[in-house]
């Protein structure tokens, strides 16, 4: 299995979730800013994350609603990640109408990557991956 390439940022898996993906992450003075193009109106920071094995790709999720949202964070952005763990700066999504701060991401990560490590459940290019990047 091949580590995936972002082809849009929103996409909707044709039930109630949706997926955003980062595309671009920005260090400014007060933290990391990832940028996407979609509507963050009325959704919520759920201090929770998933990995994306299929897309090779770590997830945060935000809640709306009725629905959860699914922020992709794709290899391209794992060095202003990195960075961040390093750092403890907050970490912000910024969408077209709203920023969210990305609270509790520094725990949830750096709770993936100790699990991560050595863990054939997360398949083996998620595992290679996480381990080379984050070592």
């Amino acid at each position: 299995m091949k580590c995936g390439k972002i082809k849009a940022d929103i996409m909707d898996d044709g039930g109630t979730n949706m997926k955003i993906y980062v595309h671009t992450a920005e260090k400014k003075e007060n933290g990391w800013y990832f940028l996407c193009e979609a509507s963050l109106q009325g959704l919520q920071a759920k201090r929770h994350m998933l990995v994306d094995s299929d897309a090779c790709a770590f997830a945060y999720i935000l809640e709306a609603a009725d629905a959860f949202v699914y922020v992709i964070m794709p290899k391209e952005v794992w060095g202003a990640i990195k960075e961040a763990l390093r750092t403890n700066e907050p970490v912000f999504l910024v969408g077209n109408d709203a920023t969210i701060e990305l609270e509790g991401i520094h725990e949830e990560v750096a709770y993936l990557i100790e699990n991560i490590a050595g863990n054939a459940n997360y398949g083996e290019e998620m595992e290679q991956a996480v381990t080379a990047f984050f070592e």
